[in-house]
């Protein structure tokens, strides 16, 4: 047998070409996955964006991320990150309350997403406080009895504190706590405000902002603290009038002592002035009470000037069917009114609305018919007020009536 007659039967044979065929596959096999184009899939976890929350609410969500399972070709999986894949859940048009709100996933346009868990997020929206709080200082560990804080500046005086109404009631108090070192070495500083609370909050409350500056004078001697004075007053002025104002001059005064005694000193109270049955204004000099804690004393001024003003005091009285008088000359010998009663309100000082009798002449309507030609005519009701200007008509109702000429 011949090479070539070889060669021809080794390639006719059943086992080359099975051996062909196979590598062939492979081959195949070899190119696909070398083009990328087989299918994978692939397993992420995205954070959930909340979108569309009604404005000063916060939201309360357990679930902060997505399990999210793509599909599509092994090369563009191997390439996308987190940033190429979002998942959502839209709160608009919800208000405060409990929600279940549907998961959507956006993905590039050749991935499929094959599971999302979980397809819905339980939420709570809560509304969210905002409140100002004053700053305070509180030394750490303390200042020497001997030492005190002068000329104190906080600026912002007031922080923000926002969060939900339940945290915000856990806080005591918004203080920072200079240290004495940093007290010493004087200058501004600026310190980290933080919030003294009963209990761990919930949910976050911020501070803004975050710090404040401070500026004090570290004092050697006895402290002092400027307090308003309060003006006690007891009774009231006469049925007439009533009080308008009590102007204290000079309305702060110095006290001092024991920082610790100090800061429960908010006033300090004038002796008491008694206002019963006053008519005019008065004018005095009225001496300041000792403060009650006896650490704690006045400075310079024992006495304040009190000026106390007054108001007149009116109320108002309906006069009902009063009847209307019919004044002048006319053509006509005789005229009626309709209606002939009318109401009258009246406003004065309470002495004179309580003496007032409507059988009186003191407030009376009238129509004056003077050269009036018309057999019919409406004209206003006028008043005739004979009370010296202590009463003020306030409207009459009706405020005008028919005049009917009588002629037979």
């Amino acid at each position: 047998m011949s090479d070539q007659e070889k060669i021809d039967g080794i390639l006719a044979s059943p086992l080359f070409l099975k051996l062909m065929a196979a590598a062939a596959a492979l081959a195949l096999w070899f190119y696909v996955s070398g083009s990328g184009t087989t299918e994978a899939v692939r397993t992420l976890l995205i954070p959930i964006e909340y979108l569309n929350a009604p404005p000063q609410t916060m939201i309360k969500a357990p679930v902060k991320e997505v399990e999210i399972v793509l599909s599509g070709a092994s090369r563009v999986l191997s390439s996308i990150t987190n940033e190429g894949v979002a998942c959502e859940a839209d709160l608009r048009g919800l208000g405060e309350g409990k929600y279940k709100v549907p998961v959507r996933t956006i993905v590039p346009n050749d991935i499929k997403v094959m599971d999302v868990k979980p397809t819905h997020v339980d939420i709570e929206l809560a509304r969210l406080i905002d409140r100002l709080a004053p700053v305070e200082i509180a030394v750490e560990k303390g200042l020497p009895p001997d030492l005190f804080l002068d000329s104190v500046e906080i600026i912002p005086k007031n922080v923000s504190i926002k969060g939900s109404e339940k945290d915000l009631a856990k806080i005591d108090v918004v203080r920072i706590t200079p240290t004495l070192d940093e007290l010493k070495a004087g200058g501004e500083l600026m310190l980290p405000v933080e919030a003294v609370k009963s209990a761990e909050f919930d949910d976050e409350v911020t501070i803004e902002p975050e710090k404040v500056k401070l500026s004090a004078v570290l004092a050697r001697g006895v402290p002092k603290k400027n307090v308003p004075v309060n003006a006690r007053i007891i009774g009231e002025p006469g049925g007439d009038y009533k009080l308008k104002a009590v102007i204290v001059e000079p309305a702060v005064v110095t006290v001092e002592g024991p920082l610790s005694k100090l800061a429960a000193i908010t006033k300090v109270d004038t002796e008491t002035i008694d206002l019963t049955g006053i008519s005019k204004e008065q004018n005095m000099v009225v001496p300041l009470r000792s403060p009650e804690d006896p650490l704690v004393d006045l400075v310079g001024v024992t006495s304040v000037r009190v000026d106390v003003l007054l108001s007149p005091f009116t109320v108002t009285r309906l006069l009902s069917r009063l009847k209307v008088q019919i004044e002048g000359r006319s053509v006509y010998p005789g005229w009626k009114a309709e209606p002939d009663f009318v109401n009258v309100l009246v406003e004065g000082a309470p002495s004179e609305i309580g003496s007032l009798d409507e059988k009186d002449v003191v407030i009376r309507p009238f129509v004056n018919v003077t050269n009036i030609v018309s057999r019919r005519l409406t004209v206003p009701v006028q008043i005739q007020n004979k009370s010296g200007g202590k009463l003020k008509v306030l409207k009459v109702d009706p405020a005008s009536v028919s005049v009917i000429a009588e002629v037979n």
